[in-house]
């Protein structure tokens, strides 16, 4: 105790100097604490569930083609006949809708998981009620999170009530699971056995090994099964039952599938790896700032008592004893600074992700992430520690008599190079930030080629045959057109802002043997292209004056339209009539439809092909006129004159196309947040400099102002040096964000312009700032009477 005073009454005489340092530290601390522990979460998906460690999902491989859907019976199989496979289940995702209702609650589930009854003893996933061993048993159970079990019946226990899902089937609910962490690779609200999903959705599960279905196959392996002997094991066990299929099995690791992108994976959105080692950069350089800063004050604020430092060591203190001393009054401060970080890290946890959305929320807590923390707050505890001990206590005591100014060692001062190194690293976060805002709002705006902004999406929430997705489309169609505000009517298998489908490589008539060429497929319907405003270039539409046009599964026969670019990587100059066949599915090429945006513009526009597939239609298109302040309602009138019992959901494409980039908008957004923190530590930084510059040129200052120097003179004087050091940071960091921004731009087949306003905005921004901090300081000493400053000499 007695030591703890002694450091406090030590620290106190510069107090104002040492909490802005403190509180700098904590800055530091709290937002590299925070990136890591959200890019640690990204990087453990799932991890902290009991058995996490041991599941894989099983993929195949086919040459050089990696897919992760599943024969029906490879879970069982593999289980049978391999004693280190102890569990294996399977999923099915489904991302179109699922109409749901209890009662006078109506809602679309549109993230619903279709598995088999381990599923929730498999993963371990937490039931609220219920029994995970019996849940999913019955082909008639449903299993709802506390979210959806809220949402559907209130406060009352949900167990044993039903369920209605599609037009008239029910289930009843038999357990609720905690809902999903934001840090898993499943999403919904909803799950149901794998048994029903042909029953409620257009996937049909092959109980054969003729066909892969559009399922996924997870193991869970023994606890001493070394994963890499047993994929050489397992790796041609397809052969078994496939003699003819060159199909080797590879495994997974559940907790790598959200960074780790082998496959097009069905569950969550992956992470853009990229973007989380631009965050890891951004965490160490705040971390580099703070701890430089807290460095360098403590050195200038020590040697502002260098005169206690010299006595002590007149009086026989030994180096030891004085880097001792040191090192604890260091330690103590970074201390305080740590909980005030912990302080800061639940204000930023229980406010600030709930205000601003965009900011990383971090829910997984781990030891591993605790030793990474712990790790950070030790590095960051360490120079800042020895370094000023070892040169205080290193210095003789004549010395320091003769020089109780700041000391530090070199030529070329290192606390120059700490302000060159704090706005060098502040300007180059400030330019990303704005060349990542620019670029997102060069996407959302940019001309996709049809007509975004008339644009809306229902969903199609029924099974086909059911409701309106039937013969009765055509009918509520034209009744829709009967409303002014309704231009045109269609359905296709996704919203036009996102056809993220798998890729296939198809025949067509003249095919060379050795070319092959991989498209995106979309299903549509009549009109499809005439309500998105595309024009065909070559041919025509689909029509229903031409019934062959229409997917027949009897004859396997179907027509085809393609985009230019598929025509372009076909390499055929008239494709009209020539035949194509895609998945057994045979019939001619009727169109060629003008190449348009069908995603994301991170791409370039691939070559696409489009048939008219009753079975894969998951959205009706509608093209209203968006100055018709009735249009809603009149769609909400229609669809309840048609299917009352159905809830209605629409969404504009326009919100759907910003959506595409919602990764962008949130690294725009943390940025945003952690330039901000990065300028206010460089600024605090700066200030304290500021202070510790006026009290060495005290003396200085008021000869100057006896001889006739001018406040401005005196400002001018005391500023320069700073002005001189961000001026050299900005030069320094222009090439450099330039570089780094250019390279990042190439992952955007559409880019916006390194624009030079923006280089330059950052450094006025920098420069500004700088002398918005130092001039105050630098006024208030101008100001001054030099007698104060001299009345002791």
């Amino acid at each position: 105790m007695k030591r703890l005073i002694l450091i406090y009454r030590s620290i106190s005489k510069n107090l104002k100097l040492t909490l802005i340092n403190v509180f700098g530290m904590a800055l530091g601390l709290v937002s590299a604490g925070i990136i890591l522990g959200y890019v640690h979460q990204e990087f453990n998906y799932d991890s902290n569930t009991p058995h996490s460690r041991k599941i894989y999902q099983v993929i195949g491989k086919d040459g050089e083609q990696l897919n992760s859907y599943s024969y029906a019976p490879l879970a069982e199989a593999l289980k049978s006949n391999f004693p280190e496979v102890k569990e294996a289940t399977r999923i099915g995702f489904f991302y179109g809708y699922l109409a749901c209702s209890a009662g006078e609650n109506k809602f679309n589930e549109n993230q619903a998981i279709f598995a088999d009854p381990n599923f929730f003893s498999q993963f371990s996933f937490p039931l609220e009620k219920g029994d995970e061993e019996q849940c999913l048993q019955s082909p008639n159970a449903v299993v709802l999170s506390e979210r959806a079990a809220r949402k559907y019946f209130g406060d009352k226990n949900p167990i044993g009530e039903h369920l209605q899902i599609g037009g008239n089937h029910e289930f009843t609910v038999t357990d609720v699971y905690n809902n999903f962490k934001n840090n898993s690779n499943f999403r919904g609200d909803i799950v149901l056995p794998l048994k029903s999903i042909a029953k409620l959705t257009q996937i049909w599960v092959d109980p054969s090994w003729k066909y892969e279905s559009d399922i996924f196959t997870f193991v869970r392996l023994a606890d001493n099964t070394n994963v890499d002997d047993f994929s050489r094991k397992a790796g041609n066990f397809l052969s078994k039952y496939i003699p003819d299929h060159n199909y080797e099995l590879l495994f997974q690791p559940l907790t790598s599938i959200h960074v780790d992108r082998m496959t097009a994976w069905e569950s969550t959105p992956q992470a853009n790896v990229r973007y989380l080692y631009i965050l890891v950069a951004v965490a160490i350089i705040i971390l580099l700032i703070s701890t430089a800063n807290f460095l360098f004050l403590y050195i200038g604020t020590m040697s502002q008592r260098s005169a206690d430092t010299s006595i002590k060591k007149v009086c026989g203190a030994s180096k030891t004893i004085l880097f001792k001393e040191h090192l604890q009054e260091v330690s103590f401060m970074m201390l305080i600074s740590l909980g005030l970080a912990i302080l800061l890290f639940l204000f930023y946890r229980g406010y600030l992700t709930n205000v601003f959305p965009l900011l990383p929320n971090i829910n997984l807590f781990d030891g591993k992430l605790a030793i990474i923390l712990l790790i950070t707050v030790f590095l960051a505890t360490l120079l800042p520690a020895i370094y000023p001990s070892v040169i205080l206590a290193s210095q003789k005591p004549a010395r320091i008599f003769r020089n109780p100014g700041i000391f530090i060692p070199g030529k070329f001062k290192l606390i120059n190079l700490l302000v060159i190194g704090q706005f060098l690293l502040s300007i180059m976060l400030l330019i990303s930030t704005f060349i990542i805002h620019k670029q997102t709002s060069f996407l959302e705006n940019q001309k996709t080629g049809y007509a975004k902004d008339e644009l809306l999406t229902i969903p199609l929430n029924m099974h086909v045959g059911e409701g309106i997705y039937s013969d009765k489309f055509g009918v509520f169609a034209d009744e829709l057109k009967k409303y002014p505000g309704i231009k045109n009517v269609t359905m296709a298998f996704s919203s036009p802002a996102s056809a993220e489908t798998g890729e296939d490589a198809p025949n067509w008539e003249g095919k060379p043997k050795d070319k092959e060429v991989k498209m995106n497929w979309a299903s549509v319907s009549y009109n499809y292209f005439k309500t998105l405003g595309v024009k065909i270039v070559q041919g025509r539409s689909f029509s229903p004056n031409f019934p062959s046009d229409a997917t027949d599964f009897d004859t396997r026969k179907s027509a085809f339209i393609l985009n230019q670019s598929a025509v372009k990587a076909m390499d055929i100059a008239n494709p009209i009539g020539k035949e194509f066949e895609v998945w057994g599915f045979e019939g001619p090429i009727i169109g060629v439809v003008k190449n348009y945006n069908f995603r994301s513009l991170r791409s370039d526009i691939t070559p696409m092909f489009y048939q008219m597939n009753p079975f894969y239609m998951n959205e009706i298109i509608v093209r209203i006129n968006p100055s018709d302040p009735g249009v809603l309602s009149e769609l909400k009138t229609v669809w309840d004159k048609f299917v009352p019992q159905y809830p209605l959901e629409f969404k504009f494409v326009d919100d759907q196309i910003k959506a595409l980039y919602q990764p962008e908008k949130n690294l725009a957004g943390t940025l945003n947040l952690f330039a901000i923190m990065a300028i206010l530590i460089a600024c605090m930084g700066l200030f304290t400099l500021t202070v510790l510059s006026v009290l060495q040129r005290t003396k200085e200052i008021g000869i100057r102002k006896v001889n006739g120097a001018k406040v401005s003179e005196v400002m001018a004087m005391l500023n320069k040096d700073f002005v001189k050091w961000v001026g050299i940071a900005f030069v320094i960091a222009t090439p450099i964000a330039w570089f780094a921004m250019n390279k990042w731009l190439e992952n955007f087949a559409y880019k916006t312009s390194l624009s030079w306003w923006i280089f330059a905005l950052a450094g006025i921004l920098a420069l500004g700032i700088a002398l918005l901090t130092v001039s105050w300081q630098s006024w208030k000493a101008a100001t001054r009477n030099p007698v104060e400053a001299l009345r002791y000499e």
